[in-house]
C-alpha cells in the first residue's frame, strides 16, 4: 500500500468514526431532533435500543401454572401465554413480554407501569371461553364443555377443529339448533374474557360433538389458524396461575443502573486504550481505533436487531465481548512479536505471519463462545437469553474488527513507516543457540 492510499484510508476511517458517533450520541439530550424545516424527525441511534425492566423500570411477576387434570399441559400453558399477551396488549401494555420458564412457570414483564396491583389481579384471572347467540344467551362454556381446539386442513385450507365432551356435545347441539332455526344471520359468537373473539356462521345442527370453524383470515396461514386455536384452547383449559414472586423497579433506579453501567464501560475502555498503547505503541493505537469502531457498530446492531432488549445481564454480555475483542488483538500482537524476534523477519512480513498464526486461535475461542451463546439462547431463562444475545452479537462484530479492521489500520501505518521497532513496540532480542 502506498503512503497516499494509506492516508486516504485513514481519513475515511476517521470520518466514518466521527460521523457514526454524531448519529449515535444524542447531542441535544433528547430522543430526536427536527430535520431543518421539514416535518421529519431524526431519532438518535442509541435511543432506539429497547431497554429491559432493570434499566427502564416497570414490573415483573412469575407465576406457576396449575395444569392438574389437563390432558395436554404444554398446549394449555401455550394457550395461557397467548391469552395473556392478547390481554395485556388490549389493555395498552404494548411492550409487555410473556415467556415460559421451565415446564410450568410463566414470567410476565411490563415496563412503564404504575398500578401494579390492578395488573397482577388481571393477570391472575383465568381466561373464560363462552359461546353465545346474538341475543346474549349463553349456550356453551369452554371450561365445562370443550375438550380440544386444533388446526386441521379441509379442502386445502386451514380450519379450526373443535372437540366437545359429552355434556358439551349436548349443549353445542342445542346451541346450533337454536341459532340455525331461529336466527336470520345464523351467527354463534365466541367470547374470550367477555369480548367477542369470533363470529362463525352455523351451517346446520351439529350433534356429534365435532365442529369446524372456517375463515378467510386464517384459511391460507397455519400460524394464524394456530394462533386462533391456541386462544380458544386457553379459554377451555382455564389454567390457574399462582403468583410465585414479583418485583417493581422504579424508572429512577433503572436510569441510575444504566448511567453507572455507561460510566463503568467508559472507564474500562479508557484503561484498555492506555494499556494497549503503552504495551504495543502503534499496534495498540490501531487496536484502540478498531475497538472504538466495534463499540459504534455494536450500538447500531443493538438498535436494529429486533429481538434485542438491553438489560443488566445484556450489558455484561457486551462487556465480555469487548474483552474477547481485546484478547484477539493481544494474541495477534504477541504472534507478531514472536515472528519478529525469533524469525528475524521484516516488520511487514512479521505482521502477515502473525495474523496467520493468530487466526486459528482466534476462531477457535470465538466459535466456542458462539456455540455457548446459542445454547444459552435456546435453553436459558429470560435473563440468560439477554446475556447470550448481546454476547453473540458482540462476538461476531469483535471478530470482524479484530481480524479485518485492525489489520487494515496496521497496513496503513506500515505504509508510512515499516522499519521502526520502537514505533510498533517491537524490541528485537538476540536468540542464543
Amino acid at each position: 500500500m502506498s503512503k497516499r492510499k494509506s492516508i486516504i484510508f485513514l481519513t475515511i476511517i476517521a470520518v466514518f468514526i466521527i460521523g457514526l458517533a454524531l448519529l449515535i450520541i444524542p447531542l441535544n439530550g433528547k430522543e430526536s431532533f427536527q430535520i431543518g424545516n421539514t416535518n421529519y424527525d431524526y431519532y438518535w441511534i442509541s435511543t432506539a435500543i429497547k431497554q429491559g425492566l432493570d434499566l427502564k423500570g416497570g414490573m415483573y411477576a412469575e407465576y406457576r401454572a396449575n395444569t392438574e387434570g389437563i390432558s395436554n399441559p404444554d398446549k394449555a400453558i401455550d394457550g395461557a401465554i397467548s391469552n395473556l399477551e392478547s390481554l395485556l396488549f388490549s389493555r395498552g401494555y404494548t411492550e409487555a413480554i410473556v415467556t415460559k420458564q421451565g415446564t410450568n412457570e410463566i414470567r410476565v414483564e411490563v415496563p412503564d407501569i404504575q398500578d401494579t396491583e390492578a395488573l397482577m389481579a388481571l393477570i391472575g384471572k383465568p381466561a373464560t371461553l363462552e359461546f353465545k347467540d346474538k341475543e346474549g344467551t349463553l349456550w356453551v362454556e369452554g371450561s365445562k364443555h370443550l375438550e380440544d381446539a386444533a388446526v386441521a386442513q379441509q379442502e386445502g385450507q386451514y380450519v379450526i377443529s373443535l372437540q366437545f365432551n359429552k355434556a358439551g356435545t349436548e349443549a353445542f347441539a342445542k346451541a346450533t339448533e337454536h341459532v340455525y332455526n331461529n336466527t336470520d344471520d345464523k351467527i354463534l359468537q365466541i367470547y374470550i374474557d367477555g369480548e367477542v373473539f369470533m363470529e362463525p356462521k352455523v351451517n346446520g345442527v351439529i350433534s356429534d360433538g365435532r365442529a369446524v370453524i372456517t375463515s378467510q383470515e386464517f384459511a391460507a396461514s397455519y400460524d394464524k389458524a394456530n394462533e386462533y386455536a391456541v386462544k380458544i384452547k386457553a379459554g377451555a383449559s382455564e389454567v390457574k396461575l399462582t403468583l410465585l414472586r414479583s418485583e417493581t423497579i422504579s424508572p429512577s433506579l433503572g436510569d441510575e443502573a444504566l448511567m453507572n453501567s455507561i460510566i463503568a464501560a467508559a472507564i474500562g475502555l479508557m484503561l484498555i486504550y492506555a494499556l494497549m498503547i503503552w504495551l504495543y505503541r502503534v499496534f495498540g493505537a490501531c487496536a484502540s481505533i478498531a475497538l472504538l469502531i466495534y463499540v459504534e457498530l455494536l450500538v447500531v446492531a443493538l438498535a436494529i436487531v429486533p429481538w434485542v432488549q438491553l438489560t443488566l445481564p445484556g450489558i455484561a454480555g457486551v462487556i465480555l465481548s469487548i474483552g474477547m475483542a481485546v484478547d484477539a488483538n493481544v494474541i495477534i500482537f504477541e504472534r507478531i512479536k514472536e515472528t519478529r524476534t525469533i524469525g528475524n523477519r521484516s516488520i511487514p512480513s512479521s505482521v502477515k505471519t502473525g495474523f496467520q498464526k493468530a487466526l486459528i486461535a482466534i476462531l477457535d475461542s470465538n466459535i466456542t463462545t458462539i456455540i455457548g451463546a446459542i445454547v444459552m439462547m435456546i435453553f436459558g431463562s429470560t435473563a440468560i437469553k439477554s446475556f447470550a444475545i448481546t454476547l453473540l452479537i458482540g462476538i461476531i462484530i469483535s471478530m470482524f474488527t479484530a481480524i479485518f479492521v485492525t489489520r487494515l489500520l496496521i497496513n496503513c501505518f506500515l505504509a508510512l513507516n515499516d522499519e521502526s521497532d520502537v514505533m510498533y513496540g517491537l524490541r528485537k532480542r538476540e536468540v542464543l543457540s
